[in-house]
């Protein structure tokens, strides 16, 4: 029976980013080159050569000596440089081997550091493709035997925990680097929120995060846990660990067993002793408590975030606020209350800045056709109206700020080949009026106006260090404020004669203060830099008002708060004083082998790249299982994502026959290609006369489909519209060859879907807005001239609470009164059999509430987030013939369904239901039924 919410089970996956392929991503006028060993290949736009020479130099070098190695194993892998998007990001993945790093680095200084881009993906990335390499032992190779590459990916995540991944990653970019996420304060905010709240968390609950409190993420979690490993258990530990794991030594639980073999000690003590240990790191032996007053409220249940603040008057602040239960918008505090001005379009970076009535901020807009590239444009918002304009189209602007007056604009610009630029627009219209030099080469991030010739910056050089520095708008020579180290800084405040900005302080004092992002001034006549904040964990973004009260976002277990620090203990520092970053709570002797600025980059030669190199690339197989039929699906990808091709065969138990096809879709070109052939050997259908009929058939279809994707405002929409040609020819065999003509089956299918879906908070279960339609129609053009037309629509709208969703559904069918030869699709109410008549509709309402956030789990299997309920009215309505008299046939039903949003082996998301539907009427192909219970599951556990 086909299920009434059948599109609202597809709007979680129209997200704008997603860490995969996207097929037909690149643009079409891309010059591909390539440098090319036995280790790696590196695939890149023309443009890109120096970049791609350093990160093949750098990967091969990592390959090559491979410390805290996890096995002799190597894998070529295939790295493509996108340039084209704004987005900054990488992932490494199997089905198929490939990798893709997104070039444009980030403007957050305190998440990922300030070390060369390029430098730091490549870091990351390529430790896990040397687990991957390695990952493929014992029981795993008869998984990726039966399954291919997928199925490796689906034994790795049964086996190795998702911490382990990234932890050991963080682990190598740590210590292989000068800076590294496991040397930055804000890497622990998480961690140390939680032990300063005195949270006890169960393991399962640290493991799978939750939906109403906040958990320190995978990577937070794991570099502790492997740092620990490979200090107190040596360099051979993690490899002797993960490849007992994925031998499945011990069956069940293979990681844990491994671990307590390996150490000495049970996996339970073994987390509960590197977390203690990073803890005794992290935080002072001593707790003092935290000297400032916090200004925003706590939310049960909910962890919200108040970001960026900026005074508007004395008593007034405009932030940023985003929670669990709400996206990102401008709200103005005002004595205790929260005024909402407006939501925020779709963002990268949550960074805003305020002058005279006046918001400026970056959001992202899309590419219609192609999803690898994207842009960053300027939006202006006005406090009083809530109006928004948008001043910049197609650019690449990030963190723009405003002049006092809100006259002018200066933002940062990025190219794509990497070089950056200041840029000063015109507020009232977005026009360019300068691009200010960059001489050094300095990467540039949040900057303010001085004055109008001049400017302030935290910018990193060549060596990824960090500086706050003046900028002559009309030449681009700077003046340091603060000398370039590893301490990574940002978000510069001007008043009056001082700059206050955010930065780590690497180095425990000897005062006892703790690695912590703290609050710092510097006078801009004198140069002298005073200390404001002696704070535990991070403070950011500050702020100053007319009167001299000072304001920062500080990080909690409760989301980012408001504070006012207090200012007692105020501490000059002199720019010699400042020292070089330390590894924070690892001690290793380790030494620093990449990141010298001289690397050979002529030792790789650069190469056109084919477009068609590998195009098939068979690297996956999936089984397929009914109740009449089985057999096997095999997939494939080539890298850049242009083509991908299906082969499948079957076999029906019931008929004794097979079947095989090959479907494939070229997206190259625009608008993308489909084609598919299939066969189908010795089918055998009964006839009147007692004798089976044995007959063969085979199918072709050729057809075309358009897939348009609008990010930009507030909703993200799609847009897909195709057709296609197929036909079915019926040759008989045997004895039927002599009583039947040979048929053929020709039909034309077509179809068109839109979607406009709003942003949805961690804790919403559907888009609070939304539109979703679909139309398809199929006509069959000899045989029978029948024709068959399908259309569906969703409607989302906002519940009585914000996490509450009512969705309404309609379906309309209409075919011609002949033999319907279609597949059935048609969404009925449930609980009944579905009809199939020529013409029906169907109305649905749906009221989705949760129930329980739980944060339960039983034996690091199955881990319980939420469970949520649906109550639901169906109304169908189906016109036919019933004695000679055409009649309409309604079935009505109503029930409930209960969801249970888990995660399988703490890593892999699934939602399983359990539904009663309440039958209101007769059904006709089951009179004697009232009700029907129903168990929904998922359909793909393997990860992606």
């Amino acid at each position: 029976m086909t299920k009434c919410l059948a599109l609202a089970t597809c709007l979680p996956f129209l997200s704008f980013c997603s860490i995969a392929q996207n097929l037909g991503g690149h643009p079409t006028g891309i010059s591909w080159q390539q440098i090319n060993n036995k280790h790696q290949r590196i695939i890149f736009p023309a443009g890109l050569d120096s970049q791609a020479k350093r990160v093949h130099h750098i990967a091969v070098l990592l390959e090559s000596l491979q410390p805290f190695s996890l096995g002799n194993a190597h894998r070529k892998w295939s790295t493509v440089l996108l340039n084209q998007t704004t987005q900054s990001n990488a992932y490494v993945r199997l089905a198929p081997v490939m990798s893709e790093f997104y070039m444009n680095p980030g403007q957050d200084n305190f998440s990922l550091g300030s070390l060369r881009w390029d430098d730091n993906l490549v870091i990351h990335e390529q430790r896990h493709m040397h687990q991957f390499a390695n990952f493929n032992k014992g029981l795993t190779r008869v998984f990726s035997f039966l399954l291919g590459q997928e199925g490796q990916l689906l034994a790795n995540g049964i086996t190795i925990p998702d911490y382990f991944f990234e932890g050991d990653a963080v682990w190598q970019e740590t210590v292989l680097s000068k800076q590294g996420r496991g040397r930055m304060p804000a890497f622990y905010n998480g961690l140390k929120a939680l032990w300063l709240s005195k949270k006890n968390y169960s393991w399962m609950q640290l493991r799978n995060g939750s939906l109403r409190n906040y958990v320190p993420d995978r990577y937070e979690l794991g570099y502790p846990l492997i740092a620990y490993g490979y200090e107190k258990h040596g360099a051979d530990f993690w490899r002797n660990v993960t490849g007992d794991a994925v031998r499945f030594k011990g069956l069940f639980y293979a990681y844990n067993r491994a671990v307590q073999k390996n150490s000495g000690i049970s996996y339970k003590d073994f987390t509960q002793k590197a977390l203690e240990y990073f803890k005794e790191k992290t935080l002072p032996s001593l707790q003092q408590n935290e000297q400032a007053t916090f200004i925003t409220p706590i939310e049960k249940n909910n962890v919200v975030d108040y970001l960026y603040p900026a005074f508007v008057s004395p008593d007034s602040i405009l932030i940023t606020r985003k929670a669990y239960n709400e996206v990102s918008a401008f709200y103005l505090l005002t004595a205790n209350k929260e005024k909402k001005l407006r939501v925020k379009d779709v963002v990268a970076d949550e960074y805003f800045s305020y002058k005279n009535g006046k918001i400026v901020y970056a959001a992202i807009s899309s590419d219609a056709r192609r999803a690898n590239r994207d842009y960053s444009d300027i939006r202006l918002v006005d406090i009083y109206t809530g109006g928004q304009v948008r001043l910049t189209h197609k650019a690449r602007y990030f963190s723009p700020a405003l002049s006092d007056d809100a006259a002018e604009i200066i933002a940062v610009s990025v190219n794509t080949d990497g070089s950056n630029n200041l840029h000063r627009l015109e507020a009232g219209n977005g026009r360019l009026l300068q691009v200010v030099p960059n001489p050094n080469n300095f990467y540039f991030t949040q900057t303010q106006f001085l004055s109008n010739n001049q400017a302030v910056s935290a910018v990193r050089n060549s060596s990824g260090q960090m500086a706050l520095v003046t900028v002559d708008l009309q030449t681009g020579n700077t003046q340091n404020l603060t000398p370039f180290t590893y301490d990574v800084l940002g978000y510069p405040a001007v008043k009056e004669d001082t700059v206050y900005f955010s930065m780590m302080q690497s180095m425990p004092q000897q005062n006892g203060e703790v690695p912590a992002d703290k609050i710092f001034a510097v006078s801009l006549s004198t140069g002298k830099m005073v200390q404001l904040t002696n704070n535990i964990n991070g403070y950011y973004a500050p702020a100053v008002s007319n009167s001299g009260a000072l304001v920062a976002s500080a990080f909690s277990i409760n989301g980012h708060r408001l504070v006012l620090p207090h200012r007692s203990s105020m501490a000059e520092l002199a720019a010699a004083s400042m020292q070089e970053i330390a590894p924070l709570g690892v001690d290793t002797t380790l030494q620093e082998l990449l990141l010298d600025p001289a690397l050979n980059n002529e030792l790789a030669p650069v190469k056109k790249y084919r477009k068609a190199f590998q195009l098939f690339n068979f690297h996956s197989a999936r089984p397929y299982l009914s109740a009449d039929e089985y057999g096997y699906d095999f997939y494939g990808n080539n890298v850049l994502s242009t083509f991908e091709n299906s082969i499948s065969y079957r076999y029906n138990r019931n008929e004794r026959s097979s079947s095989a096809g090959y479907n494939l879709t070229y997206a190259a070109l625009f608008p993308y290609l489909t084609a598919g052939v299939g066969y189908n050997f010795n089918r055998n259908i009964d006839t009147a006369f007692g004798q089976g009929i044995n007959f063969n058939s085979a199918k072709a279809n050729l057809g075309f489909y358009v897939p348009l994707r609008f990010v930009g405002g507030r909703t993200v929409k799609q847009l897909s519209f195709g057709a296609g040609y197929n036909l079915e020819q019926l040759p008989y065999i045997g004895i039927g060859k002599n009583v039947f003509d040979n048929m053929s089956f020709k039909y034309a299918n077509s179809f068109l879907s839109f979607s406009n879906v709003s942003r949805q908070a961690i804790q919403h279960i559907n888009p609070r807005w939304a539109q979703v339609f679909s139309l398809n129609y199929k006509k069959a053009f000899n045989f029978f001239e029948t024709g068959k037309f399908v259309g569906n629509t969703a409607l989302y709208f906002p519940g009585i609470s914000k996490n509450h969703s009512l969705v309404l559904n309609a379906a309309w069918q209409k075919r011609d009164s002949l033999p319907d030869f279609f597949s059935n699709n048609f969404s009925y109410s449930r609980g009944y059999e579905s009809l199939n008549t020529r013409q029906m509709y169907t109305l649905c309402a749906n009221y989705h509430f949760p129930l329980l956030y739980p944060d339960w789990g039983v034996g690091n299997i199955f881990f319980i987030q939420r469970i949520r309920a649906n109550a639901f009215f169906d109304y169908s309505n189906a016109r036919a013939r019933v004695n000679g008299l055409l009649t309409d046939i309604i079935n009505r039903s109503t029930g409930g369904e209960i969801y249970f949003d888990a995660k399988i082996w703490n890593a892999l998301p699934a939602s399983i239901g359990i539904r009663y539907s309440h039958l209101l009427d007769v059904d006709l192909q089951n009179p004697r039924a009232t009700g029907r219970w129903e168990i929904i599951l998922p359909i793909n556990i393997i990860p992606d």
